[in-house]
């Protein structure tokens, strides 16, 4: 038999002899006020837990779940479809590339040697605002630096006409100066290239800017056609 004893301060279980004595056989634990280690108060704080069902049976969570819910809904539409604006756009905007380039030798001394590049417009809207600067030098190495590449655009770029979808426009490009004897030497001899760098700017339909650079080099002297350089072809 056991008797709990309650003073507000401690509770006491106290376990009587079966022969009904008051003499205690043995004390349990006590509990300070505020603490439960029993299983009625355990299962209490269980149930006084809010639920799933209370908290969906509340109007005020669930109208705030679902204005959560539909924020959510609309950031991920406007993302994709956001993307797929973005997408579309770069389909139909103007591409400037290098279509073909080429030179007009013979590589031999006192003489200019002359070269034509065709841009093309590969896009599927014009490209406005075009912008060309072209140079022809002599290669003095047989390999590219890892730098990037010198050529800038300056004032002195050449305005183009608008380039239409699918049009081709040439640009000629010469050396500044007739080739020396040292040059056509290591010309004929292939340890000295060739080289023309070029910078297109332009401008799309919806006013973004864009730039191609070009790098090509005349490896193939008995061929009238120059190659695209290992680097410094890029385009935006």
């Amino acid at each position: 038999m056991q008797v709990i004893v309650d003073d507000s301060k401690s509770k006491w279980v106290i376990k009587l002899n079966d022969s009904g004595s008051n003499k205690p056989i043995q004390d349990n634990r006590w509990t300070e006020p505020g603490q439960s280690h029993s299983t009625a108060d355990q299962q209490k704080k269980q149930f006084d837990r809010p639920s799933w069902k209370g908290i969906l049976k509340n109007p005020r969570y669930v109208m705030v779940g679902s204005v959560a819910l539909f924020a959510f809904v609309l950031i991920v539409t406007f993302i994709i479809v956001s993307k797929r604006g973005e997408q579309h756009q770069s389909g139909e905007r103007a591409w400037l590339a290098v279509q073909e380039a080429t030179i007009v030798g013979p590589l031999v001394q006192h003489n200019i040697p002359t070269a034509t590049v065709l841009l093309k417009n590969t896009g599927h809207s014009p490209a406005l605002t075009t912008k060309a600067r072209l140079v022809m030098t002599v290669w003095t190495s047989n390999r590219f630096p890892d730098w990037d590449m010198p050529l800038q655009l300056t004032t002195d770029a050449e305005t183009m006409r608008e380039i239409g979808p699918g049009s081709v426009v040439p640009q000629a490009v010469s050396l500044i100066a007739p080739l020396t004897d040292v040059q056509g030497m290591h010309l004929e001899r292939k340890d000295w290239f060739i080289v023309i760098l070029g910078i297109v700017s332009y401008v799309d339909t919806l006013g973004h800017p864009h730039e191609t650079k070009l790098c090509l080099i005349w490896r193939e002297t008995s061929a009238q056609h120059l190659s695209s350089c290992e680097k410094w072809n890029e385009a935006d």
